[in-house]
């Protein structure tokens, strides 16, 4: 019933112009882009015109409607269709455009209605070029799924869910009991060490893939209600997998610093920890568990599962988590009591993330005990039927979760949407995502490879020792080795292919190798199998350490062997020599125990060289580091994170020329003109050596080519101030440019050449400008003039350099740049480090705000967010955005590329639309 329960609506209508304002050009943000009705009223004056112009446009021609007029009267195109609009005498005579469900009806100025077939038209915007545009209105109504909230039917509905569940756990024997006060056992130190490293590593560890998208995700839900996925897919919710996204929601209105949002996984890391050795292990191996040395190889199998994957606030670790619990609670289960809490915490963690999946593994291999359990404890078969009718209302517990506050329209449409934009790979592209574990970069770490590499390898070792064996640490290694074949078959319906998945086994795979380690310290391999199973371990060490120490966003961690290979004091992991001449050295002091410390070597060598790493990144370069910005958050001192080392450089004006010689600006490609035009403001003078011929290729000059411009006046800088030029084309790789300053009797005084940081991947049939100079502090004493001076000896399709004259810049901290330009959008890779930019451009019923300034990402460019193709939300910034680049720089590293400042033209307009909510009761079922 919760599916289907009542809930209310909200639908948007957006009015444009707003009232009391003329219709002048707007953005409008509007997703899904078609909303559910359009209306345009259109005065029949402005249909009659001399000259061919736009009279309103939502789109481009070929993504909105377009309402054209000229000699020829006035025409409508939207998509495929194409209507005349009739006009009509009197100044009070209006044509209007509507277009619904049922397509299109357009009444001209002389009453007659015309019908097309068609869908609404998509909107980024309100656009017109009539000088006054009395009459000229909009109305649009936008209609969307997901903007609903219970009503007081469905929280009664909700409510008697909970109470059912309550009771059904009571039926089955679950009571709270007063919790035994813990008692610190004689290896307290090695839980101690545990807490520790996870809690230095929320301080140190690097950044996971989807961190700002998580977090900005949660920001909007606390501001707006709405867990949509905001940068794409029209805003679809994650729906049925939203719960860590409603779960961290709450926090983000507290804070948001990276280190706070940190705090829920490294909390669950530190639950996991208890799960496996007092769970898992416990059960596992009775008896051994609480040995110094299997509780220390649990220790170093964790941290090496765990560190490469689950630190921050991705959904993995709530999924390790669980999985971790329901292992240990189905393996423990000797009640009804038992198996309803082993379902209780199956359900709770389904609504996590899709990765859920992964929860049959267990529940499959201890479903023949669990029953077991129940048929003992039933006295009659009716008795066992209505235990089962208990657990499945356990279960259902899931449903109200993912119910409580959307609907199965919402489920529906955005499964749909989902499935359309991807990612969405079938069961059998599974192995993509060993590829993408051993791929060369961030998703192919050295250190996200050892824990599922090791666990790959283990299982014919386990199979051989285990198999028909009775002892109790067999039959746990038989187990939990079928458990992990079984996960790796789970993780094929997962429908994305990203390897930082493989974080949600963490504590199964770590329970699988300290169980293996056991296995094979108490039953090691007879002198055949010795070599087999030193090998597959060894193998399996080598192949991990050929990745690099790659991790995403390594503008904020300086991390040594970023691009491999692994070489810590000169020592070539990468090398399998050196592993083969590891095992041969294991092989001789443990023998047939060698396999085991080959496990234990590996993960611990990928611990140490992972904390290592991150340790040294802060000290090899403190501006932008991460670690750092942690330190300083608990300090209470430079609490902006990232934006705390970058500085925006703001053009100022342009250098006066000693001569008053004329100056014809050119040598740049014709397609590429300088961001201003040329011979105005910064682009004033221009030189360059580019030669326009048929063959890019050959663009350029035919040899060498020297540019030497004229002086130019220097005026005396002061801190933060400094030159700067903009360039096209390349200055490396045998062409250069350089600033030269001169005195007062003309003669060169020092020649300085910028950090240049050109775009990679760069095409050069489309090439862009940027920003390049020294500040005032490089500039020799005593220079009162300065002259560029440019060398072309390039002959590839880069064999071309142009630039402009000098010009003024000033550097301004980012934050005081942004204030007065909110709201603020920060890509989807950037929204974990600036904690700072609270306001964030807000989206909800299907309509979002146009952002005043665009922080992006480091090059290329991640614009999920402005992509049709995948229902990017802010698509209309592409279109009509008027966005424009501002140099900027991390703080003393100009050759880092931390990322761009876009910023909207002040001349634009932006939401300049009356909007209007109405509330209303549907069904569940219905869709808006």
């Amino acid at each position: 019933m919760l599916p289907a329960a009542p809930v209310f609506s909200e639908s948007v209508t957006l009015s444009w112009p707003a009232a009391g304002q003329p219709a002048r050009s707007t953005t409008a943000l509007v997703v899904p882009y078609r909303p559910a009705e359009l209306t345009a009223q259109i005065p029949c004056s402005a249909l009659a015109a001399g000259e061919p112009r736009t009279v309103l446009a939502t789109g481009p021609t070929d993504d909105g409607m377009t309402v054209t007029a000229g000699p020829g009267g006035a025409l409508l195109r939207a998509d495929d269709v194409e209507l005349p609009i009739a006009g009509g005498p009197g100044p009070q005579c209006t044509a209007v455009l509507h277009a619904g469900p049922a397509g299109w009806a357009v009444t001209g100025g002389d009453g007659i209605t015309v019908r097309a077939g068609g869908p609404v038209p998509q909107v980024f915007g309100f656009r017109t070029e009539l000088p006054t545009a009395g009459g000229l209105s909009v109305t649009v109504r936008v209609g969307t799924p997901f903007a609903t909230s219970p009503t007081a039917v469905k929280l009664v509905l909700v409510a008697l869910q909970v109470v059912a569940v309550l009771t059904a756990l009571w039926l089955l024997g679950c009571r709270l009991r007063k919790p035994r006060r813990p008692r610190p056992g004689r290896l307290w130190w090695i839980d101690a060490a545990v807490v520790g490293v996870l809690a230095g590593w929320a301080v140190i560890g690097p950044l996971a893939v989807d961190d700002g998208w998580a977090t900005t995700i949660a920001r909007n839900l606390a501001a707006t209600g709405e867990a949509g996925n905001y940068y794409r897919w029209w805003n679809a919710p994650e729906v049925p997998f939203a719960l860590s996204q409603q779960l961290l929601a709450p926090l983000t209105e507290i804070s948001l610093a990276p280190l706070w949002l940190r705090l829920p996984s490294t909390a669950l890391a530190v639950a996991t920890w208890f799960v496996l050795t007092r769970g898992v292990l416990a059960a596992a191996l009775p008896g051994a568990a609480r040995l110094p040395w299997v509780r220390g190889t649990a220790a170093v199998l964790l941290l090496a599962s765990w560190l490469p994957f689950n630190l921050g606030v991705r959904p993995e670790s709530y999924i390790a988590l669980g999985l971790c619990a329901v292992l240990a609670l189905a393996w423990r289960a000797r009640t009804r009591a038992g198996v309803a809490v082993t379902v209780l915490v199956a359900a709770v963690t389904v609504p996590i993330s899709p990765t859920a999946a992964l929860l049959a593994a267990p529940l499959a291999v201890f479903a023949p005990r669990m029953w077991s359990v129940l048929r003992r404890a039933a006295a009659s078969r009716a008795a066992l039927s209505a235990d089962v009718l208990l657990l499945c209302c356990v279960a259902a517990l899931s449903v109200t979760l993912i119910f409580a506050d959307q609907t199965w329209s919402a489920l529906v449409t955005a499964t749909d949407w989902h499935r359309d934009f991807g990612p969405n790979l079938p069961w059998y592209s599974e192995p993509e995502r060993w590829a993408n574990l051993l791929s060369g970069d961030q998703q192919g770490s050295a250190a996200k490879r050892v824990a599922p590499l090791l666990a790959v390898a283990m299982l014919p070792v386990v199979a051989g020792l285990a198999w028909s064996g009775r002892t109790v640490v067999q039959r746990s290694a038989r187990r939990l080795a079928v458990v992990v074949l079984l996960l790796a078959a789970a993780y094929a319906v997962v429908p994305s292919k990203w390897s930082y998945h493989l974080g949600a086994a963490a504590g199964v795979l770590a329970a699988f190798l300290t169980v293996a380690v056991v296995l094979i310290s108490r039953q090691p391999p007879g002198r055949r199998g010795a070599l087999a199973a030193v090998a597959l371990p060894t193998a399996a060490a080598a192949w991990a350490f050929t990745g690099p120490n790659a991790w995403w966003q390594s503008t904020v961690y300086d991390v040594p062997w970023a691009s491999g290979p692994i070489r810590p004091a000169g020592v070539p992991l990468d090398n399998p020599l050196v592993w083969l001449a590891v095992a041969v050295v294991v092989a001789l002091l443990a023998r047939r125990r060698a396999p085991a410390l080959m496990i234990l070597t590996a993960a611990l060598t990928s611990v140490a060289v992972l904390l290592g790493s991150f340790v040294a990144a802060p000290l090899r370069r403190a501006e932008g580091s991460l670690a750092l910005a942690n330190l300083h958050r608990l300090t209470g001192e430079r609490v902006c994170g990232l934006a705390d080392d970058v500085e925006v450089l703001l053009d100022g004006a342009v250098l006066d020329p000693l001569d008053g010689r004329s100056h014809v600006p050119g040598g740049f490609p014709p397609a590429a003109p300088p961001p201003d035009a040329p011979g105005t403001a910064s682009a004033s003078y221009v030189w360059g050596t580019y030669q326009d011929t048929d063959d890019d290729a050959e663009a350029g000059t035919d040899g060498a080519a020297t540019v030497l411009t004229r002086w130019f006046t220097l005026p005396p800088l002061t801190e933060g101030q400094g030159l700067t030029v903009s360039v096209a084309g390349r200055t490396d790789d045998g062409n250069a440019l350089a600033f030269e300053f001169g005195g007062a009797d003309g003669a060169v005084l020092g020649t300085r050449a910028p950090v240049d940081r050109p775009a990679p991947g760069e095409d050069p049939a489309h090439p862009l400008w940027r920003s390049i100079g020294v500040d005032a502090e490089a500039i020799p004493a005593g220079a009162d003039r300065v002259r560029i001076a440019a060398l072309d000896d390039r002959t590839d399709a880069w064999g071309w350099l142009a630039f402009t004259g000098p010009r003024l810049r000033s550097a301004v901290a980012l934050n005081d740049f942004l204030a007065g330009r909110s709201p603020v959008l920060l890509s989807w890779p950037q929204g974990f480090l600036f904690p700072c930019i609270r306001d964030i451009p807000r989206v909800a019923a299907g309509v979002a705000q146009t952002p005043g300034a665009v922080i992006e990402s480091p090059r290329p460019f991640f614009l999920e967010d402005r992509a049709q193709a995948i229902g990017g939300t802010f698509a209309g910034l592409a279109l009509y955005g008027d966005l424009r680049e501002v140099s900027g720089r991390l703080r003393g590293h100009p050759d880092v590329d931390w990322g761009t400042v876009l910023v909207a033209d002040p001349a634009t307009s932006r939401d300049a639309y009356d909007l209007t909510t109405t509330r209303d009761v549907r069904w569940g079922f219905d869709r808006p």
